[in-house]
């Protein structure tokens, strides 16, 4: 009697033929997004099999199945992202099993359709200098205990950088003179490049190469993979009162940036800073608001109010 394969082998068998391809098609994506989609799929029909559906083969995945997986989610709390997120992958899954269009949207698979309503426009300022601090009030200590936590949050203070971009960074190679070219960690591997503007930036950066051993070195220490480092590096940020009970997080430090960048261009405090639309000439408004989207990493000016807010009645 033949074996049957079994769901991971049949989960291995569509990631073969279907992961390396980008959701709307052209090139490949990043060896870090395939990986990101094998996790959250696996630990999705792992979670499906503890809620007592046992899916021989995972390509009979159904609308019930992504029903149950969205209320279990939803009863952890996890953020709106990461329910989108989550569900955008078993959506993209149900393509490639062929059954395309039989996930629908993410309001359909939760008790409370307003846990999936990421907010367009930012309400909270999530800087630092909007609760009263500054990354210098916490740095010397940070610093003389772990000067390689220290340096990337000063990289993504300085360049608005996710904390894994900083932290795999390798800034000998990333340093082009007058920009700094960010290749490494990057979301669905979308390389950027970002101008070196200040003397801030500048000693950052010379910081950065004077930690590492090598030029091919980026910011985890050799003792490290980025996942256990990541770990690490949380954990000593919540030590340090970087985390969202204190109010301030790493991630703010990029909020930081890119509202100060704003605000370089325009001259004008941005929405969340409590600019006034009076006070900013629209078209100048407009290319500040795409170029910080850019500096995001995005493409799209649509996600530059996440960073900046909105002025009320539009953009």
């Amino acid at each position: 009697m033949v074996k049957k394969a079994g769901w991971k082998a049949t989960l291995n068998a569509v990631l073969r033929e279907h992961n390396k391809a980008a959701a709307s098609g052209g090139k490949a994506v990043s060896y870090a997004t395939q990986e990101a989609r094998r996790e959250i799929l696996e630990q999705g029909f792992k979670t499906l099999r503890a809620l007592g559906y046992k899916l021989p083969d995972v390509r009979g995945f159904k609308e019930r199945h992504m029903m149950a997986l969205g209320q279990a989610w939803e009863a952890k709390g996890l953020s709106a992202a990461t329910l989108q997120n989550r569900m955008s992958v078993f959506r993209l899954f149900g393509e490639w099993i062929g059954k395309k269009g039989m996930i629908r949207g993410s309001e359909y698979y939760v008790k409370n359709p307003q846990r999936v309503a990421r907010q367009l426009a930012a309400s909270e300022d999530k800087t630092w200098s909007g609760k009263g601090m500054k990354l210098e009030d916490k740095l010397a200590l940070i610093a003389a205990k772990d000067r390689y936590v220290a340096i990337p949050l000063e990289l993504q203070r300085a360049f608005g950088l996710r904390m894994k971009e900083a932290a795999l960074l390798k800034p000998h190679r990333a340093d082009k003179g007058t920009y700094l070219a960010v290749n490494w960690g990057t979301k669905g591997g979308r390389e950027r490049v970002l101008s070196i503007q200040t003397p801030y930036q500048q000693a950052v950066l010379q910081r950065a190469k004077g930690l590492v051993e090598k030029p091919t070195d980026s910011m985890v220490p050799a003792a490290y993979d980025f996942k256990s480092w990541k770990n690490h590096y949380y954990y000593f940020c919540h030590e340090a009162g970087i985390s969202r009970k204190e109010g301030i997080t790493s991630h703010g430090l990029r909020h930081e940036r890119l509202n100060e960048h704003y605000q370089m261009i325009t001259g004008q405090l941005s929405p969340i800073k409590g600019g006034l639309r009076q006070g900013v000439d629209e078209e100048l408004s407009r290319a500040a608001r795409q170029e910080i989207a850019e500096e995001a990493g995005h493409s799209r000016l649509s996600i530059a109010p996440a960073y900046l807010g909105s002025f009320k009645g539009k953009g």
